[in-house]
């Protein structure tokens, strides 16, 4: 990975002096789209555009993983870029996700490679952001006691009012378990037949099961929810854009995580995507994006370059990860007992309950 001095000089010379017709002129990015999309076009995808000449396209899919493995199994890789959650990019390292080839990456770059914890730097992805579930509310709802753990969202006398949740497994399990009294500390291996006993307590409160990040917050501005489940990015752009909006929300308990960039087999523009992924990692065009839309690379490069004012938002901010839960994506990828990953199993389990009457 590291070249030395001579070489990394020369290496740069020839990026930036390489004529245009031998450069790749399009990068293909999947897209989470929203507030979120429009950030990385306003302050990534056009600047790096107007910076080296090559055009992102994006393709808005909210999960990469099925999509990739499907075209890769085709033999039609679409995608350069995708983002992809941990776990995916060990299972699906072998049939469906090319190497990233680090000594390709900016100095820039490779200095924040160098600085990510070692757990967000594999061969097949690289950490690009750090992701932050929290327990979010409405100040106005509750102006003189503010809830500040699980066990205050399942509590409906103490703070009565509407919640909404992720109709997902993971995050959900694991909060219905804090709620029930389990230290964050002893969550893993989940208890599936407590953390269900305890989501059917609160199940008839929760108005909405939702499915995509920006129905939470809207829920709770439409005042269709009091209390919510939600992504600090998408509360955080709220705050950020509209100081006065009557939301708050408490990392105590929360949950944080890495999502990954890859870059499938087969792609179209390999060349074009490490370009693109250098770009990303520079660690003061990340930290602009971050004072914008608070999900950070897991960088200290990235956080010392952060504005102070708005860093403490930021899920790796050291006093927000004392209080928060790291997210367990080895348990969550790793076998059930009937094959499936513990995801799917009690993905399953989940529905089930949420069906049931």
């Amino acid at each position: 990975m590291k070249l030395k001095p001579l070489a990394a000089a020369l290496a740069l010379t020839a990026v930036c002096s390489a004529p245009a017709s031998a450069q790749n002129k399009e990068v293909i990015m999947q897209d989470p789209g929203g507030a979120y999309g429009e950030a990385l076009r306003r302050l990534m995808y056009d600047p790096f555009t107007k910076e080296t000449g090559i055009k992102v396209t994006t393709v808005q899919e909210a999960r990469s993983g099925p999509r990739v493995k499907a075209q890769v199994a085709a033999g039609k890789t679409e995608w350069d870029l995708v983002f992809i959650f941990d776990q995916e990019t060990k299972l699906l390292a072998d049939c469906c996700l090319a190497k990233i080839d680090y000594d390709k990456l900016t100095p820039e770059a490779r200095k924040t490679v160098a600085s990510l914890p070692k757990d967000a730097v594999r061969p097949n992805g690289v950490a690009l952001q750090v992701i932050g579930v929290v327990m979010a509310y409405n100040t106005q709802k509750y102006a003189a006691t503010r809830p500040n753990s699980w066990a205050d969202f399942w509590d409906v006398k103490k703070f009565p009012g509407k919640r909404c949740m992720p109709g997902w497994s993971r995050f959900v399990y694991e909060a219905a378990l804090m709620a029930d009294g389990v230290p964050k500390e002893k969550l893993y291996p989940i208890d599936a037949d407590r953390a269900l006993k305890k989501i059917g307590e609160i199940k008839p409160h929760v108005v909405k099961w939702w499915q995509t990040a920006a129905q939470a917050p809207q829920l709770l501005l439409d005042g269709e929810a009091d209390m919510c489940m939600a992504y600090a990015g998408r509360i955080n752009d709220l705050l950020i854009k509209e100081p006065e909006t009557p939301l708050n929300m408490t990392w105590n308990q929360g949950f944080t995580y890495y999502d990954f960039f890859s870059i499938p087999k087969n792609s179209p523009n390999p060349e074009a995507a490490h370009k693109l992924l250098s770009y990303r990692l520079d660690a003061n065009n990340a930290a602009r994006l971050a004072e914008f839309y608070a999900v950070p690379v897991p960088s200290p490069l990235v956080y010392e370059a952060g504005n102070p004012k708005l860093k403490s938002r930021w899920p790796n901010n050291p006093e927000n990860l004392k209080v928060a839960v790291a997210w367990n994506a080895d348990y969550w990828g790793s076998k059930a007992p009937d094959g499936r990953t513990q995801e799917e199993y009690l993905q399953e389990r989940l529905n089930a309950l949420l069906a049931s009457k």
